[in-house]
């Protein structure tokens, strides 16, 4: 959702395959042409133009930024979530436990629950350069100092349902016990108002950019195995988009000729869609305590899978061919292709294990502890981070990191007596904290993927309204701040860059309206 990222990372290696492509194919374009130099023909010469231009489009993936394919793991997923740090594991007692701990719609004492809420967020990432970085023709013009500025806008929705309060399903002593939800997060078309490239060879920032994730979802369902015990389990889906362009040829004969709208050339293209889907579950434990803790101390386990998509093409080659009638043409040109992933997402394999005390005296605390498996980080081109020590590439995977989460929350009933304020039955006070290390290595060679480690603060107010013609309404408001720790790199070992210093912030805010019948 929301979007950072300031250009792409560097690779010589990349570099020298683009000179060395088009080199050869200059080249064989050159010798084979047995009739005249290019200079005395002009169809030859406009054929040779052409096709540089193509394959400079072929070789050049298309404009890439999104790292973070899931919204809900950097801004939230619900209001009362996001404002309690996203410590939610043990208490996933919203619509939001699709996401967060599916086994946390168990506690769904409603038919219907539905949350329609409102998200805006404000980057302000700065990457500053020590100096001015050396130019390079393939990727034109670089500012020294960047900060990038937009605001990214989204709609959230939220569903979720108990079987057994469901008229049709009433007194079944199945049904319940499940309990289903639904969490939704859309990018309003704001979110692509914004340019900006991903070039191979430039620095940029790998988090906060949801430019390709247009639509981020969780179903889940969840099962009551005892009083005291519910498990739970659901998908987020994911989309992966993928196209070849193989057997596609350039006819010089047909490049003048003016009735061939294709001026000679021929595209084969194959475009594939794929729909997989990402494994999420859960467990909620209710301990037994008896007395004051009786019902108020939970623990709750949850599990996210790996969360990354591919954007871009297969095998692509273009061949120049010269036409013979009644005869086989000559190979002008022989591309043979190459293949370009475009990795275009990364969320970490993550397992988070959360306690809380709940409404005890009014007070819920909450605590969780995430570990993110970032090793497995994969970027454009669907491989792993690397370095280049002593003219030798090695790999230079990212950090695991762990995670720590605190949320806070105060109920009480405000004791309202005006007309109209007297239907406020509960004012709910919301806090939250929690701290991400960065799990981008040292970075002082050819590749510059920036980060930085964060502290994110969030706040939150929720009024819970008393209505004749539902269970209740309830009105919630939050505020969240991503906070940078700035961080430098030293760049030593980086022949375009120099020494970069990254920092910022994010901020976020939004609103919901929850309505349970």
């Amino acid at each position: 959702m929301t979007g950072v990222c300031v250009n792409a990372l560097h690779s010589d290696t990349l570099q020298a395959h683009l000179h060395s492509q088009w080199l050869a194919g200059l080249t064989a374009v050159h010798n084979s042409l047995p009739l005249k130099p290019f200079h005395t023909c002009p169809r030859a010469t406009f054929a040779v133009v052409v096709c540089l231009c193509l394959a400079s489009c072929f070789f050049y993936p298309a404009d890439l930024c999104a790292q973070t394919p899931l919204p809900f793991d950097e801004l939230g997923a619900g209001p009362r979530a996001t404002a309690m740090g996203q410590a939610f594991t043990a208490l996933a007692d919203d619509t939001s436990a699709a996401y967060y701990n599916p086994a946390g719609l168990a506690q769904v004492q409603s038919p219907l629950c539905i949350t329609l809420g409102y998200q805006y967020a404000k980057p302000r990432i700065r990457v500053r350069f020590d100096k001015e970085p050396v130019q390079n023709p393939l990727l034109g013009k670089t500012r020294t100092n960047q900060v990038e500025d937009f605001s990214t806008k989204a709609l959230y929705f939220g569903y979720s349902c108990n079987f057994g309060q469901v008229s049709a399903f009433k007194g079944s002593s199945i049904a319940e016990r499940i309990g289903i939800g639904i969490a939704l997060f859309t990018n309003l078309p704001e979110v692509n108002q914004f340019d900006n490239p991903q070039r191979p060879q430039d620095p940029y920032v790998f988090k906060y950019n949801e430019r390709w994730s247009l639509i981020s979802l969780a179903i889940s369902c969840a099962v009551t195995c005892a009083p005291w015990l519910s498990v739970g389990g659901g998908v987020l889906p994911r989309v992966d988009s993928l196209q070849e362009s193989t057997g596609s040829w350039l006819d010089l004969s047909g490049s003048a000729d003016p009735r061939d709208i294709a001026k000679g050339m021929r595209m084969n293209l194959n475009a594939t869609t794929k729909v997989n889907a990402v494994p999420i579950g859960g467990i909620l434990i209710t301990l037994p305590f008896s007395n004051t803790f009786k019902d108020k101390v939970s623990v709750g386990v949850s599990y996210r899978g790996k969360m990354w998509g591919f954007y871009g093409t297969g095998l692509t080659s273009v061949d120049i061919l010269l036409p013979r009638p009644g005869r086989d043409p000559v190979v002008i040109y022989s591309d043979p292709g190459m293949r370009t992933i475009d990795y275009i997402g990364f969320n970490p394999e993550q397992i988070t294990v959360g306690v809380a005390l709940k409404s005890f005296y009014g007070f819920t605390a909450a605590f969780d502890m995430t570990w993110k498996k970032y090793s497995s980080f994969h970027f454009f081109w669907d491989l792993p981070p690397y370095d280049v020590i002593d003219g030798v590439r090695v790999k230079n995977p990212f950090n695991d990191v762990w995670v720590p989460r605190v949320g806070l929350g105060y109920t009480f009933n405000p004791g309202l007596r005006g007309t109209y304020t007297r239907k406020i039955t509960e004012v709910s006070l919301l806090s939250g904290f929690y701290r991400e290390p960065s799990p981008v290595p040292d970075m002082n060679g050819p590749m510059n993927i920036l980060d930085a480690d964060q502290n994110v603060v969030s706040a939150g107010v929720g009024f819970t309204f008393d209505a004749e013609w539902a269970h209740y309404i309830k009105f919630e408001m939050f505020f969240q701040g991503h906070l940078f720790e700035e961080h430098y790199i030293r760049n030593h070992r980086d022949p375009l860059f120099s020494g970069i210093t990254i920092g910022g912030q994010v901020w976020a805010c939004g609103m919901a309206l929850t309505i349970a019948y």
